[in-house]
């Protein structure tokens, strides 16, 4: 077998393989003999019909097999040869495929850039932090009682947090479009559930109103055939109900999941759980900047297959009732998903270069901690650290959650955090 090596780019290669004739013959005749086994044909026994027979019968198809399976198994045995990262599906090129004759071919494919000492440099980093007030456990004391709001009617205008059932027929250009026209349609005014301007133009409706409102669909709206365009909304109004909010007592804190109906113990469960994810967001918005930082200092091409990969990855967990399908996305989705995928499969790439450059494994006692921690919110703690521990594709994901903060911790040595201050809200913000 020959091979020769063509580099068009700097991640392309194409692969010009040239198999000799003994080998296609080998494999076609194997094929045959395979065939001459198994094959029923009228006036003779399986297994005893003449080879001229089956050449005869099979000998197209039997040498179509035979040229994929000498393409295929001299293609990897090329690629191990030349020792080739391979990305992706190699696109096959036959240049001769004349029987009797050596078989050549080319076959072009990308390979993985080779990432030769990872780069970080940075004297100081900004940490954002932040600590849980009352306010904080307040407000999520509110969103659980909001739960448990009940409606009374009433008979003034409508206004904000008011729940207002409603008829309303939707039509751009005169005529009604699909979704546009419903009956008996309860809305919370100030939800923004709806449309842009439809909740307000309910505001100061009673019940047995009737009023025309124009609304304009958002230029990003998720159906393309509406996006920009002004809608003209007849809407009546059927009831106008307020928000009635619970009395908080024992039994609706114990609805809270508090066994003991106390205040304080709510209070107490609701300032752990904000703490916790304080953490989880302070940790996540440093290793951002950190990772931002190695990209930025550790510029490669990135192989296309791969981000084609990664991006169709993104866009079936964003979407996943279109998993493998594409429904419409407009160019700035698109190029979103690509910019995504291009920044996850660069920073993997850096991130594996660093681990193999520097040696590092995952600390087996920071993985049984990290389990530990997720399990401690569960009923039942023991059981979820086993149902970790028995599966090996569960175990990976948690030890490339701490081999990344242990790369973390390694590239920050000799830098300087700085903290930055702030409330929850703000922190948490865009999260």
């Amino acid at each position: 077998m020959q091979v020769s090596v063509e580099s068009p780019t700097k991640l392309q290669r194409r692969l010009t393989v040239t198999v000799p004739v003994e080998q296609m013959d080998a494999a076609f005749n194997k094929r045959l003999t395979q065939l001459a086994k198994t094959a029923k044909v009228k006036g003779f026994r399986p297994g005893n019909v003449p080879m001229t027979h089956i050449k005869q019968l099979y000998g197209d198809a039997a040498r179509q097999e035979a040229l994929s399976e000498v393409i295929q198994s001299s293609l990897y045995a090329a690629i191990t040869q030349e020792k080739l990262n391979l990305v992706g599906v190699p696109t096959v090129e036959p240049k001769n495929i004349t029987p009797g004759q050596s078989i050549e071919y080319i076959a072009t494919f990308e390979v993985l850039p080779e990432i030769e000492g990872v780069k970080f440099a940075a004297k100081d980093i900004e940490k954002q932090v932040a600590t849980i007030s009352d306010t904080d456990v307040d407000k999520v004391i509110d969103r659980l009682i909001e739960q448990y709001i009940t409606w009374k009617e009433v008979s003034r205008p409508a206004q904000e947090k008011d729940q207002v059932v409603i008829d309303f027929r939707g039509s751009i250009d005169g005529k009604v479009f699909p979704g546009g026209e419903a009956h008996d349609y309860p809305i919370i005014i100030g939800s923004k559930t709806m449309i842009p301007g439809f909740e307000d133009g309910v505001i100061g409706m009673k019940a047995g109103d009737e009023k025309t409102i124009n609304v304009t669909f958002p230029s990003d709206y998720f159906a393309k055939e509406f996006a920009g365009k002004v809608a003209e909304f007849v809407i009546q109004a059927r009831k106008v109900s307020e928000p009635q909010l619970p009395t908080i007592d024992e039994e609706l804190i114990k609805k809270f999941g508090i066994k003991s109906g106390k205040m304080d113990e709510l209070r107490a469960e609701i300032k752990k759980n904000l703490d916790r994810e304080v953490e989880r967001v302070i940790k996540a918005k440093l290793k951002a900047k950190i990772f931002d930082l190695l990209i930025d200092q550790n510029q490669f091409d990135v192989p296309k297959a791969l981000i084609e990969q990664e991006a169709k990855r993104i866009h079936d967990e964003m979407h996943p009732h279109h998993a493998g399908q594409d429904h419409g996305h407009s160019e700035q989705e698109m190029s979103g998903f690509n910019d995504a995928a291009k920044r996850n499969v660069a920073l993997g790439l850096i991130m594996g270069a660093f681990i193999k450059q520097h040696d590092v494994k995952p600390d087996k006692e920071r993985v049984q901690d990290h389990i530990a921690t997720l399990s401690a919110s569960y009923e039942n703690p023991a059981e979820v650290v086993k149902w970790y521990s028995s599966d090996k594709r569960r175990m990976a994901e948690v030890e490339m959650l701490i081999l990344e903060d242990q790369v973390t911790d390694k590239l920050l040595e000799g830098v300087s955090i700085k903290e930055k201050t702030m409330g929850y809200a703000e922190l948490i913000k865009n999260q």
